[in-house]
């Protein structure tokens, strides 16, 4: 960071503390798109040696890159933008970041007062841009020398750092003037430094605390009812140490003889593989209608989001049982309208032993989710292309030090039903909060630029949609394969009752694209394979090392919807 004898005018000193109050606080990434009015803090971010800087052209792909760094870091990750409508483009990633409950701390430069409702160049009205999805926003004053506003800068950082991790977390938003001069090294007339002022121990704050109360499964226990005829379920949740995370709901399957079913867009599922508790084929065996009825549940424990499963969610609201929430502070993750309450903390592993408990309730779950992985498993080994058998091989190409990144529509949909790993496999991250197609190559990126090997899974639609992505990934320092299932279209589509009742279907939802994936890549100097074979899939999948890889594997989207729905029997 360049030192105080360089600080020639206002704004230099006013980025100098805010970038200095940051480090302190901790932040570790922060992705700028290029502009004018960002400068004062865009040119001290660059010289930080603390604090990693991202320049991302496009803020659509920016801003879900910088979620995708702090969805894997579970750390606040800031965003830098110029004024005008470069900040609107955040809004699809400040949705997904809020309703995913990932920090993120959002700076957007703006123009000072004077210059607004003008038609001044590229000023827009920036104030509670983002609606109601901030879990905090607010204008910062316009910079100045004087220590008192200093202080209020400084302690607004310290605010917006500690609100982005909760106890509601997600994004926080603040609103930047800058007068000119904006450039560091321009001489401002007049400007002076206060007196005795000194940079390093103005910003040197205390340790931030960030405490959630802890739960203990035999608390937890104490609350529920004496009923073997209850379920926990684990939605696609991002927890912060997986294996205490584990340990804490098998602990409290244990305590209740209650079956775990966990989402396979969560990292979880793997984990509880060999416990004894979990049953992961629930979307398979609550289609059968039968079985719903015998398996009706009177209770529930809901930890995080609810699972992707349309027919669980279905079954859950027919049952109308009670419900307890955990891992949500002050929201509401119940769709199906239970008579639930919401208990905020997080589950943490108790450091006793507790002997497991067997009903004829569990029994049954057991017994049809064995027979349920015999008929998945004949399901997905066939010899054609078929989308579900790629889940498979994705399983045999990651390990627990891995990281795997779902995209949404078709691909999260055969992680549920066909995801089925023997044992802890790699960790799952997904953009489940919306549950959009926007910015997904852009947030597998974010995901992967530093640590794991990543392997990131979409259709043809969702790639396209985040092209732009294509542009960082080129120089991209981490390790991240893409897997393109192209199905040339929406293959979700082809699973709605308007795929056979609508002449229109192709031009309005099934929507193929002629883009050349291959050329595209080429364009941006990024590494593409074709896939036209199980055993050239394997062997590409099989590909680790720094940078970005595309895989394109083409698939039937008829033919996988037709086989789809003939074995599970239900339009979805």
């Amino acid at each position: 960071m360049a030192g105080l004898t360089t600080i020639r005018n206002t704004n230099a000193l006013w980025g100098a503390v805010g970038v200095s109050t940051l480090e302190s606080l901790g932040l570790k990434h922060v992705v700028i798109s290029p502009g004018s009015r960002s400068t004062p803090l865009a040119a001290v971010f660059a010289e930080s040696k603390k604090i990693t800087s991202y320049s991302v052209l496009d803020e659509r792909s920016a801003a879900f890159f910088a979620l995708g760094i702090a969805k894997a870091s579970r750390q606040p990750v800031a965003l830098l933008c110029t004024s005008g409508t470069a900040v609107a483009n955040y809004l699809p990633a400040v949705i997904e970041a809020r309703l995913s409950a990932t920090p993120l701390i959002i700076l957007s430069a703006d123009r000072p007062p004077e210059l607004r409702d003008c038609h001044s160049g590229q000023t827009v009205t920036q104030n509670n841009i983002f609606g109601v999805y901030p879990v905090w926003a607010t204008e910062v004053a316009v910079p100045s020398s004087e220590i008192n506003l200093l202080r209020y800068w400084r302690q607004t950082l310290v605010d917006a750092w500690q609100r982005a991790q909760g106890p509601v977390a997600g994004p926080v938003h603040l609103n930047l003037p800058f007068r000119d001069p904006l450039n560091p090294s321009e001489k401002e007339q007049g400007f002076k430094m206060p007196k005795g002022f000194n940079l390093k121990t103005f910003t040197a704050l205390p340790q931030t605390l960030s405490i959630t109360p802890n739960l203990l499964p035999e608390s937890v226990a104490t609350l529920l009812p004496k009923t073997d005829r209850g379920v926990i379920i684990v939605g696609p949740h991002a927890f912060a140490d997986r294996a205490e995370s584990a340990q804490a709901i098998l602990q409290l399957a244990q305590l209740t003889g209650w079956p775990i079913l966990a989402d396979g867009a969560g990292t979880l599922r793997g984990d509880l593989a060999k416990s004894g508790q979990l049953v992961s084929t629930y979307d398979y065996i609550l289609r059968n209608a039968a079985a719903a009825k015998q398996l009706k549940a009177e209770y529930a424990v809901i930890i995080g989001p609810l699972p992707t499963s349309k027919v669980l969610r279905q079954w859950l609201k027919a049952a109308d049982l009670a419900a307890i929430q955990l891992n949500r502070p002050s929201d509401n993750t119940d769709m199906t309208h239970s008579r639930w309450t919401r208990l905020d903390g997080v589950l943490q592993a108790s450091t006793k032993t507790f002997k497991p408990k067997e009903g004829k309730y569990f029994s049954l779950w057991k017994k049809l989710h064995k027979q349920s992985l015999v008929k998945l498993e004949k399901m997905v080994n066939v010899d054609w292309a078929f989308e579900g058998k790629v889940i498979s091989l994705i399983d045999e190409a990651l390990g627990a030090d891995d990281r795997l990144f779902i995209g949404s529509s078709m691909p999260i949909r055969d992680v549920e039903w066909f995801y089925h790993p023997a044992g802890a496999g790699p960790e799952v991250l997904c953009n489940r909060g919306a549950n959009g197609i926007d910015g997904t190559v852009s947030t597998a990126l974010g995901a992967s630029v530093e640590g794991k090997h990543n392997v990131f899974v979409c259709g043809d639609l969702t790639f396209l949609h985040d092209s732009n992505a294509l542009l960082t990934a080129s120089g991209h320092t981490g390790d991240l394969t893409i897997l393109v299932i192209n199905n040339q279209g929406g293959g979700i589509f082809n699973h709605l009752v308007v795929a056979e009742k609508n002449k229109h279907f192709e031009k309005l939802w099934g929507t193929p694209q002629i883009a050349d994936i291959g050329k595209l890549c080429a364009a941006h100097l990024v590494r593409h394979s074709t896939a036209n074979t199980w055993a050239e899939l394997r062997k590409l999948l099989e590909i680790r090392g720094r940078g970005v890889r595309v895989i394109e594997f083409w698939t039937d989207r008829e033919k996988n919807a037709e086989y789809r729905l003939k074995s599970f029997g239900t339009k979805k």
